[in-house]
């Protein structure tokens, strides 16, 4: 019963988040890896194994019918109770002898545990809530590689948005220093403002390598979790233009009931109240239905004679008188884990408010920080057109292009870091949500 309403009421919510953000690719991905990762793939089978597990349990409620057979050969005497009493008088002073026969049987034999109090019925419901939980754990995990892979191509995107800036910088730049050197040519300019533009040509070319191996990084990443040694190699297809909702005010707790890592220790919590149960019932009597049918003879051909037919059929009472304190030991670690269940049950609560509360404040200082990022290149472009106008007409110093160039470069970096920063947070809520979002409120 209790696993009934578990499964009728925690039924992981098959939202699938990844879609919100529209980009086919990511979609791909995440769908691939959760059919191929090895993680889920092992989640599964562990599913297997507790509904095997459950198919166990249930069977101690039902009857068992085993059917034996045996042949033996016995050489009786008085611990046998196979003997032989000799007739007339050859025997001489031996009043018994032993006696050698063979013995064959065959037969069925049958046991029923009537459930009255029986703890196999509290250990099915345990099962079961177990097998939940496994549900549970791989739901978890499958929400875990979604947000790993997510995380992952989000961070090489921005890497591969960090490269593309430098590009274009370096074009920049390399234009800016061709017009260095014709001002110098002509006397306009020091030689000192053709080294400046060479050292920072440069080590703006210095940074690319170590964007590119963070972004072969990323993409090894995707391939674990893809199961796809060769992924890495090939190239992604252009990005798209990704969409999120906005975030409204507070996180509903339904929600948080959502993460099945919660619902995994709630199914958890409900197996250990079971198995105090199961361990609470070993008090009361057992109540069983026994029986036994077969044949036996001193040959196979006896086997087919009425004469060796035997029968029994009954009912069994045990009910436990001492046992050296074993039962109550056995309550008093079932209560035990009980409350450890428990316990972890409001742990995982308290750790899913604090990871969405964490999640949703990063992601809202993210949005607050490209809007000013937005407003700072806007500004800086125009610083730079403007310095870079007055440069040629010989009104500024080359130190104000200088400057004006690196803020260009350095706010340009700082977006997109923001941007996918914002994704990576996204990400985060959604996971801590359990897939899904803090919408805002209609007026």
């Amino acid at each position: 019963m209790i696993a009934a309403l578990l499964l009728a009421t925690l039924v992981a919510d098959p939202s699938e988040w990844w879609k919100t953000y529209g980009d086919p690719v990511l979609v791909e991905l995440v769908e691939r890896a959760t059919q191929t990762n090895l993680d889920v793939r092992k989640a599964l089978a562990r599913i297997e194994e507790s509904r095997a597990l459950a198919g166990v349990a249930r069977s101690a409620l039902t009857p068992s019918l085993n059917w034996n057979s045996s042949a033996q050969q016995l050489r009786g005497g008085y611990q046998q109770g196979i003997i032989r009493i000799p007739q007339g008088p050859e025997s001489g002073r031996a009043f018994v002898a032993p006696f050698e026969t063979g013995l064959i049987s065959s037969g069925l034999d049958a046991r029923w545990e009537v459930s009255l109090w029986s703890a196999a019925g509290k250990q099915l419901s345990a099962a079961r809530a177990e097998l939940a939980a496994a549900q549970e754990a791989a739901a978890d995990i499958r929400l875990m590689i979604a947000a790993e892979v997510a995380r992952n191509y989000f961070e090489a995107r921005g890497l591969e948005r960090q490269l593309e800036i430098l590009e274009n910088n370096r074009a920049r730049q390399a234009d800016l220093l061709a017009l260095t050197r014709e001002r110098a040519r002509a006397g306009l300019a020091p030689e000192l403002d053709v080294e400046r533009q060479l050292a920072e040509l440069a080590a703006l070319e210095s940074e690319i390598p170590p964007l590119e191996a963070a972004r072969r990084a990323r993409m090894n990443a995707l391939a674990v979790l893809l199961a796809d040694r060769e992924f890495a190699d090939r190239p992604l297809p252009p990005p798209a233009s990704w969409a999120i909702p906005g975030v409204g005010d507070g996180i509903p707790s339904d929600l948080l009931l959502r993460r099945p890592d919660v619902r995994a220790a709630h199914a958890r919590m409900l197996a250990a109240m079971a198995r105090r149960k199961a361990a609470r019932a070993e008090i009361f009597p057992r109540v069983l239905l026994t029986g036994l049918a077969g044949r036996q003879a001193t040959s196979l051909g006896g086997l087919t004679l009425g004469a060796g037919n035997f029968f029994a059929i009954g009912p069994q009472l045990a009910l436990p008188v001492f046992s050296g304190g074993r039962i109550r030991a056995g309550i008093e670690a079932a209560d035990a884990r009980l409350e450890q269940a428990r316990l972890e049950y409001e742990q995982e609560l308290l750790v899913a408010f604090q990871e969405a509360e964490d999640a949703i404040a990063a992601y809202r200082a993210q949005q607050e920080r490209i809007r000013r990022l937005e407003t700072a290149r806007a500004s800086a472009h125009s610083a730079f057109d403007l310095s870079l106008k007055l440069y040629r007409a010989g009104l500024a110093d080359y130190l104000n292009v200088l400057d004006a160039q690196r803020s260009v470069l350095e706010i340009e970096r700082a977006l997109a870091d923001a941007q996918i920063s914002s994704l990576v947070q996204s990400v985060l809520l959604f996971k801590a949500l359990g897939g899904g979002w803090p919408t805002v409120a209609q007026p």
